[in-house]
């Protein structure tokens, strides 16, 4: 699910005071990730995106505070677009059918907006900094993440259909790093054939949680 401008009448005085904060917020957003893509971290600069996405030079100052402050939106609502996607395709589903599931999701959304995909990397590879402000943000989104594998594997073992000698917090970890390091070698190698990465895995990691 894409991020999207909210929709709004095009007349500014129809809208609420908050409707108007929430169109700019969106849109400096956008702005900031289109500049991630194309000038890095280092020209991603408050004033660039207030005047890429049609405001005055101080408004996204005044409205994140800080770069901090903005990366910090930016992970939010990337991250909260993805869990969006994600719920919605799997639809109450768990276990081994929720896994499967979600490693088909996240390449179908990462072929599809390889931009957000782009940005989370540059941005969680900055909060690797000690001086970092949005670090726990990162490591927010990472720990939910390994929490809904915890809880696919753990439905599937109460199920039976998943083994139970595996721990299930160390096999999200393993299942999630598996994800990360895919796609990371798929942000620097050209050549790296994401497709096939992620077909091999969901093979690999579905044969290890499979009782059969």
């Amino acid at each position: 699910m894409p991020l999207s401008l909210p929709k709004y009448d095009d007349s500014n005085a129809s809208r609420t005071q908050a409707e108007r904060t929430a169109l700019a917020e969106t849109r400096m957003v956008l702005a900031a990730i289109e500049l991630l893509n194309t000038v890095g971290i280092q020209g991603t600069t408050l004033v660039a995106i207030g005047e890429k996405s049609g405001y005055s030079r101080g408004l996204a100052t005044h409205h994140f505070g800080s770069k901090a402050g903005l990366f910090r939106t930016v992970l939010k609502r990337l991250s909260a677009a993805w869990s969006r996607e994600l719920a919605q395709k799997l639809d109450g589903k768990t276990g081994l059918e929720a896994v499967e599931i979600a490693i088909d999701a996240h390449l179908a959304h990462a072929l599809k907006h390889p931009e957000y995909i782009r940005v989370q990397y540059i941005l969680w590879g900055a909060a690797i900094d000690p001086a970092s402000e949005f670090k726990p943000n990162a490591a927010e989104f990472m720990q939910i993440q390994r929490e809904s594998v915890t809880e696919w594997i753990r439905a599937g073992q109460a199920r039976g259909d998943v083994r139970q000698e595996l721990d299930a917090d160390h096999t999200a970890e393993q299942y999630y790093g598996g994800m990360i390091g895919i796609n990371h070698q798929w942000q620097v190698g050209e050549d790296f054939d994401l497709s096939a990465a992620y077909a091999a895995f969901k093979h690999n990691f579905l044969r290890l949680l499979r009782t059969d």
